[in-house]
């Protein structure tokens, strides 16, 4: 998945596979902020659980029958035409190693708000700033491995940055029962996605049927109409009691049929029968009953008095959801029962209309139920009740819905939406209920530049815990300052805790852009401040950032400091370090921008050129530096 933050307002989620968007947040204010963290799985141990969680981790769902793609023919907007989505989003396992892990989807907006979306899809929404900083808008983020602490750049509307730290504490608090509540949620919501889009491809299904079966009839109703008889079907039931037709019957059929038109009309409409049929048993139904065995899942731990309260669940809610689910079903059972009842007394009405056309042109029929006797019974009745009340009509339109008993099938799914959003908010406040913001620390005063480059990361190391802050802009681009905060005790007093400062001058070259690798390393882009005289070009570089605190680091008590953080002096020695590794680019390829994925397994870097479309890239686990002949080697699109 690929989140992206639009011009519009709008966070969206889409696959990558498809590029087709899976989910998206209502439209806000401009996305100011966009990160998607995961948890680390050796922190998973550290989460509050039970000595019998495993004997309730037992997921009933993989018994189920696995959904089936969606047809493209009837269903060509949805994602779930693509097996690897569905297989991903609903197929998969609820129980495993990966379902147990947390991920987070971080947003800010220029609004003041910050959103929390856990699997993509869960939302905490909305988490307000403290009244007090309410003019903040945040611009960074960074996290823990355990997810248990945020840190946020944010900028104040006279420029100035300030680091602003988050706990949250449901993370711990609420233990394998928020992977269980998380992964509910997600999961049911994939399949509210899926039964809409179901009920949409039976309505393509039943438009298409509803052109098979009308267009000879309109053409029929259209003479009478010249003729100024609108009664169609007084003239079809007085044709099949008679059983000769008349002469305005004889002019349609002869001009508007032939025994091809009557095959095509025989073939569509028994196609969008079963097609509508297989849609129902094979997709619909199937995917409420897992639903239902989801909820129910859910419903079960909110009636634990002893997990359920703090959890923010409510079992009725839950209970109102596996309701709507049933109704659906029931409805969807009897639309089978109704389209197979006419589907019954359509095939005697088409058989009795070929007998017609047989009649008329004196034509020997040699078709399989030319023998078959007509039942003139059926015929009749599907004249009478089919012919213009159709059974779809009672569970798709909405004066279908209100002359009959049905309910209109799109009315149901929106009303299980509603219950779904209810019962799903309420879990989401109870987790807003444990967040707490610490006090803002200001970074930098007053900014105005207009380029700023920065990169927040946050290490736990056993009992102690750091956050570190990389950050170089303009006019000064030649150097770069670090700050580490100690958060290991009362991370939201960061006024009053010590703090580190570190720097360095790159006397020729300016940065462009920097990110941290891993807990050690510190990557940066370089750039050479003037390329006609400089033997330089750009480049790359890494250095172990700790080493910078060990070598050269002025240690701050925020209790005595009365200006912005990088505004300190910092120690004499601001000569450039050592780097660890080093790759050159050549001039027909000037990198522009930098972005690292330091997690374990393959480790890569990016950048991008200067001109928008092409990029590189790289191992960074290579350990021997990439002259120019080497980085031909990287990979290279456009």
């Amino acid at each position: 998945m690929l989140a992206l933050g639009c011009s519009d307002g709008m966070l969206r989620v889409c696959d990558v596979n498809n590029g087709r968007v899976v989910h998206q947040i209502a439209a806000r204010a401009s996305i100011s902020c966009l990160d998607w963290v995961a948890e680390d799985k050796s922190s998973t141990q550290s989460r509050n659980s039970a000595p019998f969680d495993n004997i309730l981790n037992i997921d009933v769902t993989a018994s189920l029958p696995k959904l089936s793609p969606l047809p493209t023919v009837s269903a060509p907007d949805s994602i779930f035409t693509s097996k690897v989505v569905l297989d991903s989003m609903i197929n998969s396992s609820f129980v495993s190693d990966e379902s147990s892990m947390i991920d987070i989807l971080v947003s800010g907006d220029g609004d003041s708000r910050i959103f929390f979306n856990i699997f993509g899809h869960f939302s905490i929404e909305y988490i307000p700033l403290p009244s007090s900083l309410e003019k903040l808008t945040p611009i960074s983020h960074a996290s823990s491995a355990d997810l248990s602490f945020h840190a946020f750049i944010a900028e104040s509307q006279d420029h100035s940055l300030f680091i602003l730290p988050l706990r949250v504490h449901f993370i711990r608090r609420f233990g394998n029962d928020l992977a269980h509540i998380s992964s509910t949620s997600t999961k049911v919501q994939a399949l509210l996605m899926y039964i809409s889009d179901v009920i949409g491809a039976i309505g393509a299904e039943w438009k298409s049927m509803e052109s098979a079966l009308l267009k000879p009839m309109n053409n029929l109703e259209d003479i009478l109409i010249a003729e100024k008889d609108s009664d169609i079907v007084l003239r079809l039931l007085e044709t099949l009691i008679l059983g000769v037709p008349n002469d305005t019957f004889k002019g349609w059929i002869s001009n508007h049929l032939s025994d091809r038109a009557i095959r095509a009309w025989r073939k569509a409409s028994s196609s969008a029968y079963e097609n509508i049929r297989k849609l129902l048993l094979e997709s619909l139904i199937p995917a409420c009953e897992r639903a239902v065995v989801l909820t129910t899942r859910v419903r079960g731990l909110a009636r634990w008095r002893e997990r359920g309260v703090h959890l923010g669940l409510n079992p009725d809610s839950y209970t109102h959801i596996i309701d709507a689910l049933t109704l659906i079903m029931g409805k969807a059972h009897r639309l089978i029962w109704d389209l197979n009842k006419e589907y019954d007394h359509f095939k005697p009405f088409i058989q009795w209309i070929k007998f017609l056309l047989d009649d008329v042109t004196n034509h020997d029929s040699t078709s399989e139920d030319s023998d078959t006797p007509i039942e003139t019974a059926k015929v009749a009745t599907y004249i009478i009740d089919y012919l213009h009340n159709q059974t779809m009509a009672n569970y798709f339109s909405a004066d279908g819905a209100a002359k009959g008993n049905s309910t209109n099938l799109n009315d149901l799914v929106e009303s299980l939406r509603k219950l779904c959003e209810k019962a799903f908010r309420e879990s989401s406040d109870a987790m807003k209920n444990h967040l707490a913001f610490g006090n803002p620390l200001k970074l930098v005063e007053n900014i105005t530049a207009k380029k700023l480059h920065m990169s927040i990361r946050v290490i736990q190391r056993e009992s102690e815990s750091y956050m570190y802050t990389a950050i170089s802009s303009e006019p000064n681009p030649k150097v770069l300052s670090l700050i580490r905060l100690d958060i290991s005790g009362n991370f939201a007093e960061l006024t009053s805790c010590m703090i580190r400062s570190a720097g360095f001058t790159t006397p020729n070259e300016s940065i462009e852009s920097l990110e941290f690798v891993d807990d050690e390393k510190l990557m940066l882009l370089l750039h050479p401040i003037d390329p006609a005289i400089s033997k330089n070009k750009a480049r790359i570089v890494s250095l172990e950032f700790e080493k910078l605190f060990a070598e050269r680091a002025v240690i701050i008590d925020t209790r005595e400091l009365n200006t912005a953080l990088c505004s300190v002096q910092y120690s004499t020695d601001m000569s450039e370090p050592v780097w660890n590794q080093c790759r050159i680019f050549t001039d027909d390829f000037i990198p522009i921008a930098l972005a690292v994925n330091g997690c374990k397994g393959r480790r890569v870097g990016s950048v991008i050129a200067d001109d928008n479309h092409r990029f590189l890239v790289f191992d960074l686990d290579d350990d021997e530096a990439a002259d120019e002949e080497e980085l031909d080697d990287d990979t290279m699109n456009e």
